[in-house]
């Protein structure tokens, strides 16, 4: 079988690239990045190196896109498309609800919003590939899906509104998990020993993040 991941960023990339390989089996081969490409740099930023949630949206939108990619695709196949849903307000995105005000039920509150947020994405890919798709949705972060192996809250880690921040400040005021998990030459967190480590936990951190939960199931259906 082969997979190929549309994502917003190199992060997204890894951590969504690691449960693929976890819950599939699926050789690194067999896996095939079409956005962001490996190397990324500023200068990367016009050339198609690039990724974010406009070009994720550009992507599966593009019906030539997908004429093509199946031109390539011998036997089973599957595409996982990653996407953030802290930008969903913009323009574009324009997924306003629900608001995180007043929530208590923080469950529910990722149940509604992956749900409006996969009904925006369906309604932009080709009815004919919806089938073969799991949709990797993160909320608000893909932080948000590491962040239960470091803490023991009993709410749904979209509690989280900036889940980054807040894995960055668990990570930096911890000395062994710094030099575990901070990539000292880029200056960030070390997202493939992470999506390793996640993967390591996934049925933890399932429990403690709807919509990791939710796109695991989607992929093990495939």
């Amino acid at each position: 079988m082969e997979i190929r991941i549309i994502a917003e960023g190199p992060a997204d990339k890894d951590v969504t690239k690691a449960i693929i390989r976890k819950l599939t089996g699926a050789d690194s081969e067999n896996i095939i990045t079409i956005l962001p490409f490996d190397t990324i740099d500023e200068t990367d930023r016009f050339s198609g190196n690039f990724s974010n949630w406009q070009l994720v949206l550009e992507k599966i939108a593009d019906y030539s896109f997908w004429e093509n990619a199946m031109t390539t695709i011998e036997g089973d196949y599957i595409f996982a498309i990653h996407i953030d849903t802290a930008a969903r307000g913009e323009p574009k995105y324009d997924v306003n609800m629900p608001q995180r005000s007043g929530i208590v039920d923080w469950e529910q509150y990722a149940i509604e919003l992956r749900k409006n947020v996969r009904q925006k994405m369906e309604s932009l890919v080709p009815p004919v590939y919806h089938n073969r798709i799991a949709y990797a949705i993160a909320i608000e972060e893909t932080e948000a899906w590491i962040l239960p192996m470091f803490e023991n809250a009993k709410h749904d880690t979209s509690s989280h509104a900036q889940p980054k921040e807040a894995l960055n400040r668990i990570i930096g005021r911890d000395g062994k998990l710094q030099k575990k998990y901070i990539n000292t030459a880029k200056k960030d967190l070390d997202y493939q020993k992470l999506g390793k480590a996640l993967v390591d936990e996934l049925k933890k951190c399932r429990k403690k993040c709807y919509s990791l939960d939710a796109f695991c199931i989607e992929l093990e259906s495939l």
